[in-house]
This record gives structure tokens, C-alpha cells and sequence, in this order.
């Protein structure tokens, strides 16, 4: 029986998401025994890699979808090359930077301090194996019920950290920025450790691809989808931190709004209770006849 090839192509892109993951550590792992000039250069290849692997993730699941292939397989498979992608890829990269560009500007009695950049990547990594656990447990294949996640994706994680780690590389090849490249060298740890806990938390966060390309949508929604990736890939250097950073915060920010909201609204008002009606009931039945009821009993009696 031979298998149609448009059900093939959802996993050789889910694939090829693993092997950018793959290519990317390979790139991290070269960085650290070239040639130092060749290091920031490297480096940022590696994050591109990761990228791209974003790519290949978003159109597995289209390309499944479109094929009506959805299945457990292509579940397990895709959360599989996620972990490489954007677990341990990211991971592994953040950390090598970090402690190879600090390991030589730190004084040696502050030396074990660099172990908490493996304490943080080893954050982000176990927050990404419980994320995609989570995902093939909660999973449903309908597309309507892909309209938002339950915590920060991996891909959007990956993408926020490894967006830092190419301006940070864009810094270092420019010579320039030192004290920005010292501020990101020191903050990457705990932005990698934050995004990671972002994945695991329950707050909301919307399926930004469902929400621009599902259904029928006009021209214009289409030049301006364009005209945005266009954008991304000239200012990449720019839009890359500044969309993965604001997507990681608009969780917890609808989150805390949503919350502000629910304490203004004003509660309605509780229905009486049978006891308390009834005794309402019995207050009304003994109390006095009103004194329309008195002076028209006073005529009826003087008619008589």
C-alpha cells in the first residue's frame, strides 16, 4: 500500500525541526573550540537554526491539518523534536554563551557563581519536558481547540532567549555596547529561568498562527501578514526580541488585567432564602390592615 506523499510531509518537517535543533548545538559546540573572532558569528547562526526550526514546527501542524493526518504518532513526534529544538537547544546554547564570555571577565573568587547559569539552563530545560508532557496529556486534535495554550509555548520560549543571544552576538561582532553585552551576559539566566516557569504556569496565551491564518480572511489581512514577516526579516535584530518578549508578557499581563476586571465588576445580588421569604411572609400577615382597608370597613359598617 503505498502512502500518499502530502500525508509524508507534516513529519519530514517535524523532522527538520529536530535536525535544526540538532544543527544548532553543533554550531554552540563549534563556537567553543574555533577561532575567537569566529565566535559571535557562529553563535548567531546557531540561534537562526532554532528559528527556523519555529518555522518547521508551525508547518507541520498546518500541513497536517490540511491533510487530515492529525494522529497520536505525529503528537509524540513533534513534542520529541521539540525537546531538541527548544529545549535543550536553547538551553545548551544560552548557557555556553554565558559562561564562555564571563568565565574570563569574572574575578576568581566569583568563578562558582557561573554555575548558576547551568542551574537556570537546567530550569528552562525541565520546564520544557514538563510543558510538552503536558501538551500530549491536555492535546486534542480539532482545530478548534488550538485557539490558545495553557501556558508560554516552547517555541515562543525558544524564540524570546534565543533572539537575546543573537543581539547579544550582533553586539559582540560590532565591538560596541559593552556595557548592554555585560547587562545581557548577567540577565540571561534569570530571563531563561522566568520563561521557563512562564510554560509551566496557567496563564492564557494565544495561538497566534490560528488566529491570522484560520479561516477566510480578506487581501488586506494577507499584505499585512506580508508586509510583518517582510519587516521581521530586514529588522530582525529588532523585532525578533521586541515580538518574543512582548508575546512571553501578554500572558500574565491579560491575566492580571482579566483579574483587576473581575474585582470592579460588582457582584450581583443573592436571591432570598425560602426562610427568609417565609418569615417576610409571616411579618406582612400579622402586622396591622393598612388604613385604607380601616376607613373603607368604617363605610361599609355606617351604610349597614
Amino acid at each position: 500500500m503505498r502512502i500518499p506523499r502530502v500525508l509524508i510531509l507534516p513529519s519530514l518537517c517535524t523532522l527538520a525541526n529536530a535536525f535544526c535543533g540538532f544543527g544548532a548545538i553543533t554550531l554552540a559546540t563549534k563556537a567553543l573550540v574555533g577561532a575567537p573572532d569566529d565566535f559571535p558569528e557562529t553563535v548567531k547562526w546557531a540561534g537562526y537554526l532554532i528559528i527556523l526550526a519555529m518555522v518547521f514546527d508551525a508547518l507541520d501542524g498546518r500541513l497536517a491539518r490540511f491533510a487530515r493526518a492529525t494522529s497520536d504518532f505525529g503528537g509524540q513526534l513533534d513534542s520529541v523534536a521539540d525537546v531538541v529544538s527548544f529545549g535543550v537547544a536553547p538551553a545548551f546554547l544560552m548557557n555556553r554563551v554565558v559562561v564562555e564570555c564571563l568565565g574570563s571577565a569574572v574575578p576568581e573568587g566569583l568563578v562558582g557563581m557561573l554555575r548558576f547559569a547551568w542551574v537556570c539552563a537546567a530550569v528552562y530545560l525541565g520546564c520544557t519536558l514538563i510543558r510538552l508532557a503536558r501538551f500530549n496529556v491536555e492535546n486534542i486534535h480539532e482545530e478548534e481547540a488550538h485557539m490558545s495554550f495553557k501556558g508560554l509555548p516552547s517555541p515562543a520560549a525558544a524564540g524570546a532567549l534565543v533572539s537575546l543571544i543573537i543581539v547579544l552576538a550582533d553586539f559582540m561582532q560590532e565591538d560596541a555596547y559593552e556595557g548592554a553585552v555585560r547587562v545581557l551576559l548577567w540577565s540571561m539566566p534569570i530571563i531563561a529561568a522566568l520563561l521557563g516557569l512562564l510554560m509551566v504556569s496557567s496563564f492564557r496565551y494565544s495561538h497566534l498562527l490560528n488566529q491570522f491564518v484560520r479561516g477566510r480572511r480578506p487581501v488586506s489581512h494577507l499584505v499585512m501578514v506580508v508586509l510583518g514577516i517582510a519587516l521581521a526579516a530586514v529588522l530582525k535584530e529588532v523585532v525578533l526580541p521586541l515580538g518574543f518578549g512582548a508575546y512571553a508578557l501578554s500572558g500574565p499581563a491579560a491575566g492580571l488585567y482579566r483579574r483587576i476586571r473581575g474585582r470592579r465588576r460588582p457582584k450581583p445580588a443573592e436571591p432570598a432564602s425560602d426562610e427568609a421569604r417565609g418569615e417576610t411572609l409571616d411579618d406582612a400577615s400579622q402586622a396591622d390592615p393598612p388604613p385604607h382597608d380601616a376607613f373603607a370597613s368604617g363605610r361599609d359598617a355606617q351604610d349597614s
